[in-house]
């Protein structure tokens, strides 16, 4: 079997608003984290080809990108003459082209979903898709692969994910808990489901979560199964209800462990408490066009995609907004959430959902045709 390493990198200025949709973009001034992933990945000899995708794919963040990678022989830099070459692939497979919202590099999915096509064109059997802020302990190459194309729970395992920990060995999140957060109880739902995985006696389950920044899926999966384009964050966990909807299951691996060593996040909290309304509020109406209920998704993601979602959002949004009145702007933001609540049109993101299945069924078609099938 080949696999691939495949790690999207995130950078922004003063012209690049990349902030607005992803977490963490690096300043293009800044020498950033992605070297230390590269000598990481050197250091611990896993012995596979790497691409790496400059987002946003301009040229100024694809220099940066290529001047950061350039001591590492074994590592392609997906630039602009690679992106148009993908999609011309895919157009050629008949995918039309507004379907090709499937590989844009504005949404988490859609950088997700390059990754996969550039691998389908070079033949991967598999996709390692690991963020740049990451490193791999050695030994870790050890449990990649393992289990992939086995049958655990009565379903064939052809993509999982593992855990990340950070620097003092602590595998849950707190980036959104505190004062502030009581009333939007996000990580406390998310990190009790993660320690049950953990906590199973069994090393592989059935999950209901996906860590995209440490996963494996194999091609007989991402031929068939895609990233939504259309979700605000949370990606990896929106491609398990994917993989449901298309009849596939997704495990967690828990021996699958690598150290996630994240930028300190100091202001602007209201975006992605706002990114993940919108995710929760597109998934609720995702779960009726599929013909799922919130129940099926796990205790996390079913407690946020319930009726009373709004209510939750507008709590949440006072709480913060009082806890945040020393940052202006801050607490703006928060109460601008709440009338973007109260004024969500429903019917939109349930034309948003229709429209990805047509873009499953778009992928379908073509990825067999880019090769390596």
């Amino acid at each position: 079997m080949s696999c691939m390493v495949f790690i999207p990198t995130y950078w922004k200025d003063s012209d690049l608003n990349t902030w607005k949709i992803f977490d963490h973009p690096v300043d293009i001034n800044q020498e950033g984290t992605l070297g230390r992933t590269l000598q990481n990945l050197s250091e611990t000899r896993l012995e596979m080809p790497v691409a790496v995708l400059p987002v946003p794919c301009v040229v100024k963040v694809i220099e940066k990108t290529k001047r950061i990678c350039a001591p590492y022989p074994n590592v392609t830099v997906i630039d602009l003459e690679i992106l148009g070459r993908l999609k011309q692939r895919l157009i050629d497979a008949g995918m039309k082209d507004e379907d090709l919202v499937l590989v844009d590099f504005n949404s988490y999915g859609g950088v997700r979903n390059i990754g996969l096509v550039y691998a389908m064109e070079k033949a991967f059997d598999q996709v390692f898709m690991m963020d740049d802020d990451e490193c791999l302990a050695p030994g870790y190459g050890r449990n990649i692969l393992r289990h992939i194309g086995t049958e655990v729970e009565g379903a064939i395992v052809l993509g999982k994910c593992g855990c990340v920990e950070d620097i003092h060995g602590n595998k849950v999140y707190d980036g959104q808990q505190g004062e502030w957060g009581e009333a939007w109880p996000k990580d406390r739902f998310f990190n009790a489901e993660i320690i049950n995985y953990l906590d199973s006696e069994r090393t592989i389950i059935r999950s209901n979560l996906g860590f995209g920044g440490n996963s494996i899926i194999d091609r007989r999966l991402f031929s068939k199964v895609p990233f939504d384009p259309f979700v605000a964050r949370g990606e990896d966990d929106d491609y398990v209800l994917n993989c449901r909807y298309c009849g596939e299951a997704f495990f967690f691996d828990k021996e699958m462990l690598l150290l996630h060593l994240p930028p300190e996040r100091k202001t602007a909290f209201w975006t992605r408490h706002r990114q993940d309304f919108l995710r929760f509020a597109y998934v609720r109406e995702k779960l009726k066009v599929f013909g799922l209920k919130p129940a099926d998704l796990g205790p996390f993601l079913s407690f946020f995609t319930k009726n009373d979602l709004e209510k939750k959002v507008l709590y949440s949004c006072i709480e913060a907004s009082t806890y945040f009145l020393y940052d202006a702007d801050e607490a703006k933001r928060f109460l601008e959430t709440a009338k973007i609540a109260l004024f969500i049109d429903r019917k939109k993101l349930r034309d948003k959902a229709e429209r990805f299945k047509h873009l499953i069924d778009s992928w379908r078609k073509a990825m067999p045709a880019l090769g390596g099938s």
